[in-house]
């Protein structure tokens, strides 16, 4: 009589299927959610605005900044381009000694009669500098070529490595670029030093208008 009332009650067989399996499924994964901790702000996202990186920006970071930025210039990726020109203007005179050492200048022409008519200076101007040594050329290119990488960190720094390849290239037409031109054209002697001005102008324009802004107001005192 005790025995059988030890024994366990069973009902009937454990209920199976695909009923049953896909509510185990469903408990299992609740337990999982509820487990699960909830972050308790939602995280930032990647691509803030520029106004609220700078609100979160440390102000001794960007002090920093600032007065990096005084001396070297903000970045200006968009003038690149224009230092890769003159550095491509002063370097096709060496490749046309290269590619055509018996007849530079009608490459010079070719090439300058690709370009719209306004460039038809370029001609004269280009084949002012066929005096230059290839030493001479490729200090300015290297010079031209680092000034256009800058350009994207520091448009000061990028004028300053341009204004580097002026002087080097400017001192040797002074020095002894002149008297080599006595034998070129008088359109190209004036081109040789026309596409100096034209490099400075650039320069000293770039520095004025992509330069850290200085303008204060300046107040008189009366004794």
């Amino acid at each position: 009589m005790d025995g059988k009332q030890n024994q366990p009650t069973v009902s009937g067989p454990e209920p199976s299927g695909f009923s049953t399996l896909w509510a185990r499924l469903k408990g299992a994964l609740a337990a999982l959610a509820a487990r699960r901790p909830r972050p308790a702000d939602p995280a930032p996202r990647e691509k803030a605005s520029r106004r609220a990186a700078k609100a979160r920006q440390d102000p001794a970071e960007a002090a920093e900044v600032k007065a990096w930025r005084k001396v070297h210039g903000r970045p200006a990726f968009w003038m690149a381009p224009f230092f890769l020109v003159f550095a491509a203007l002063y370097a096709v005179p060496h490749l046309a000694l290269i590619l055509e050492p018996q007849a530079p200048r009608s490459l010079i022409t070719a090439l300058v009669a690709a370009l719209p008519d306004w460039a038809e200076p370029l001609s004269a101007m280009l084949a002012g500098w066929l005096w230059a040594p290839w030493w001479l050329g490729l200090i300015g290119l290297l010079f031209r070529l680092r000034a256009a990488w800058t350009a994207g960190k520091a448009v000061l720094d990028a004028v300053g490595w341009g204004m580097a390849a002026l002087v080097v290239e400017g001192g040797a037409w002074l020095y002894f670029g002149r008297e080599a031109l006595e034998t070129f054209s008088v359109a190209e002697q004036t081109g040789a030093w026309r596409l100096l001005a034209a490099e400075f102008i650039f320069l000293f324009l770039t520095a004025v208008l992509f330069g850290p802004d200085t303008n204060q107001r300046v107040r008189f005192e009366q004794s």
